[in-house]
């Protein structure tokens, strides 16, 4: 299991100095609806900023990318990226926050160069997100703002096999069932329906869908109709700025 960014900052012995230029890409999501965001640098990160040469000095901040983060329900969302900078060791630094605009609060900035970032709770929902000005424990404070990043829902299905669709055929006759398509609620942690999803065929080299099935409060929907030939089939729900992507392998031909 990965560790959080405040859990790898509790493993560090000392602050290193962080006087880096921009750094490797922030670590993606996986738009497959499960979280995977994978730190690229094997720098260890702390949760405190630091001045190798131990004089002190303004708290300055001269990168800061995050990259997106997925919501599930654990209770904190993390934010993987490259936050450099400067100021006197062991000084600890907060961030403001902004969710679609609106102030939601302020929060530890960690560095690290592809595994710095912030943790977010979970309640505060999905969005376009984006962190600064940064607060210096010696009173600093740098106007710096980060890039626009977002918070989206996981899309997944709550099967413990993990097969959210399933095909019968009888002679030309075909069932699809979506089974127990769910995206997490930010409030309760919980899993609601994910509503619809849209049935996909593979016909030509490209996906077409040929069904949007509306879901129960389960996740749970059905479709029957009529094919004569046979073709590989999935179930997909595209990417929004508050959902994350979600797609069932392709099936063998039925």
């Amino acid at each position: 299991m990965r560790m959080s960014i405040s859990a790898r900052a509790a493993t560090l012995l000392t602050a290193s100095a962080l006087t880096l230029g921009l750094g490797v890409g922030p670590a993606a999501a996986d738009d497959t609806g499960a979280a995977t965001g994978r730190a690229v640098s094997t720098e260890a990160s702390s949760s405190t900023f630091g001045a190798g040469s131990g004089v002190s000095a303004a708290g300055t901040i001269s990168a800061l990318q995050l990259g997106d983060g997925i919501i599930t329900q654990r209770p904190l969302t993390q934010f993987v990226g490259t936050v450099t900078g400067s100021a006197p060791a062991g000084t600890q630094v907060q961030t403001d926050v902004r969710l679609n605009g609106v102030p939601m609060g302020r929060v530890t900035l960690y560095p690290g160069v592809g595994n710095g970032g912030v943790e977010l709770p979970r309640q505060w929902g999905p969005g376009q997100l984006q962190v600064g000005p940064s607060y210096f424990a010696d009173g600093t404070v740098d106007p710096a703002v980060s890039n626009i990043f977002y918070a989206r829902k996981q899309v997944t299905t709550s099967r413990r096999d993990g097969y959210a669709l399933k095909i019968n055929r009888r002679n030309n006759t075909m069932k699809f069932r979506a089974r127990q398509v769910v995206v997490v609620n930010p409030g309760s942690g919980r899993f609601d329906s994910a509503r619809r999803v849209k049935l996909q065929q593979l016909k030509r080299g490209k996906w077409r869908t040929i069904k949007n099935i509306k879901l129960n409060s389960r996740g749970n929907g059905s479709y029957s109709t009529s094919i004569k030939k046979k073709y590989r089939y999935r179930l997909y729900v595209p990417r929004t700025s508050s959902t994350t992507q979600f797609y069932t392998i392709k099936t063998r031909r039925i």
